[in-house]
């Protein structure tokens, strides 16, 4: 009897059982399979916006470094380009210029020099920014190493423990020692005496975050910049810094 009973409720788990007046409802629909018959589009709508309900209300997400309000042009936008693999610059060339464009204004906001002809390129979402943001300057630190004739199977990367996941996630992927500054009394973020004291010619960069999830507070970029700076004039050491745009990036410049 138990038996059937988690075999009934197994069974119930695996599928949707929606309660639309309609006859394509009539019978449930597989979770984790294709459907054997194709269903209506108008009937798939309605089924997954409802499941969406459950989720929590994007405006009232205040933890979120997602926009969740755009104008109903932004989106038609978005939409009319669902269908273009951005990845294919030569199919889709001026979508490749917008993308240029954008990386300019970026740059100019953070007043680099030479904005007009900024590198960068679009990422889904800051995760994807930061492991392409960490493999730069590991591969740089490499580099650097195989020059001087020095080992590179230990670089490290210094960060505060209030950092995001994804830099974490990045350390643990790309073989990198992750250093945290700890959080300390009423300091939750990252400053340059305690960044200094875990660096050394190993570190392939200190991460700064514009916007702790902790506190909301901006790491202090200038400050540590500078106690970098000196670093390597004392030692001949040149360590970069990330600048996590987090939620200050259109805010702080």
């Amino acid at each position: 009897m138990r038996e059937q009973k988690v075999k009934a409720a197994l069974e119930e788990e695996s599928v949707l059982t929606p309660t639309y007046a309609s006859r394509e409802m009539t019978e449930s629909i597989p979770k984790h399979a294709i459907p054997k018959q194709s269903t209506a589009p108008e009937t798939v709508y309605n089924l997954i916006h409802d499941e969406l309900i459950m989720d929590g209300n994007s405006r009232q997400n205040l933890a979120t470094f997602v926009t969740t309000w755009m104008e109903p042009e932004a989106k038609k936008l978005m939409s009319e380009c669902f269908d273009k693999n951005m990845i294919d610059k030569d199919e889709y060339p001026q979508t490749a210029e917008i993308e240029s464009r954008c990386i300019n204004m970026l740059a100019n906001l953070w007043n680099s020099p030479d904005h007009e002809t900024a590198t960068g390129t679009s990422t889904i979402g800051s995760s994807e920014a930061a492991m392409l943001g960490g493999m730069a300057m590991k591969w740089n630190w490499r580099d650097k190493m195989k020059k001087a004739g020095k080992p590179t199977n230990k670089p490290n990367m210094v960060m505060g423990a209030n950092t995001q996941i994804c830099w974490h996630k990045f350390c643990k992927y790309w073989d990198i020692d992750a250093r945290e500054v700890k959080s300390e009394g009423n300091r939750f973020t990252l400053n340059a005496e305690e960044a200094l004291k875990l660096v050394d010619e190993n570190t392939i960069g200190v991460v700064v975050i514009m916007g702790s999830t902790m506190d909301g507070k901006y790491e202090p970029v200038k400050e540590v910049a500078d106690a970098l700076d000196t670093y390597q004039q004392q030692t001949g050491i040149d360590i970069p810094i990330h600048v996590d745009g987090a939620s200050g990036a259109f805010i702080a410049p």
